[in-house]
């Protein structure tokens, strides 16, 4: 399975807010970090109720794949995420997101923030 299959496959299990066939395409010790790496979410039970979590709180919640490249274990993908709700309100995440894929697992997700206010700190 390429890369972007097991992404396909995590889109659909999100959109459906199917956390268990999720996390059947995570590693036990994958982890979740932004920016320069802050790690957010680390390993397989933090992110069942990461996901359940957010899916309760963000129902209408939408994952789409926009363009994406992979090299190595590496992907990089494009997304927007629409329905998320931000200060009480849906809106739409346009975000940028780093996978490493293992043996069609993830083993990490790496995003990178959309918080421009403080966009110079970042590099």
């Amino acid at each position: 399975m390429s890369h972007i299959d097991v992404m396909n496959k995590m889109a659909v299990a999100y959109n459906a807010k199917d956390v268990e066939a999720m996390m059947d395409l995570i590693t036990d010790n994958c982890i979740m970090q932004k920016d320069r790496g802050e790690v957010l979410v680390a390993g397989k039970a933090s992110f069942r109720e990461f996901y359940a979590s957010g899916m309760a709180k963000n129902p209408n919640m939408k994952l789409e794949l926009k363009e994406n490249f992979s090299a190595g274990s590496a992907l990089f993908i494009h997304e927007i995420n629409t329905g998320f709700v931000v200060d009480g309100k849906e809106t739409a995440l346009d975000t940028t997101w780093a996978y490493q894929v293992v043996n069609g697992k993830i083993a990490l997700m790496h995003y990178f923030s959309v918080d421009y206010k403080n966009a110079g700190e970042t590099f």
